[in-house]
């Protein structure tokens, strides 16, 4: 089989994206942080929100990532003999794995935030209330 995509493009593009990850999930701590600055309770309120958003959107795009490299490296490994000489996938599936644990840190990440949020506001524990009982 012969590659129209060079494979060192696609882990380009994985590395790119990664880095979006965790520059979205970096942007989402800052936020949080900043959330307390606020004197209106409702200020702070939409902040966490958003930022818990932002965690969620962050985690996605890891998810997809994964997902999507995962398969390119089983793709590749099925044809080893047309691989260039330079792709060395045991360190591909290491920058694999890296991702899998930065997903299990924002995951925790996200329900610390969960717990943060909501746990002290009667607002908005009365209204994700409402919305995990009609679930």
């Amino acid at each position: 089989m012969n590659y129209a995509n060079n494979p060192q493009a696609f882990l380009n593009g994985f590395f790119s994206s990664m880095r979006n990850v965790f520059l979205l999930s970096s942007v989402g701590v800052a936020m949080f942080g900043f959330s307390n600055t606020f004197k209106l309770n409702i200020s702070s309120n939409i902040i966490k929100l958003i930022t818990i958003l932002i965690f969620f959107v962050s985690l996605s795009i890891c998810i997809t990532n994964i997902t999507a490299f995962s398969q390119y490296i089983n793709i590749l490994d099925k044809d080893k003999k047309n691989i260039p000489n330079y792709i060395n996938l045991n360190i591909w599936r290491s920058y694999l794995y890296l991702a899998y644990v930065y997903a299990l840190i924002l995951t925790i990440l996200i329900l610390f935030a969960l717990n943060r949020a909501y746990r002290y506001n009667k607002l908005l524990n009365k209204i994700f209330k409402r919305i995990t009982s009609k679930l």
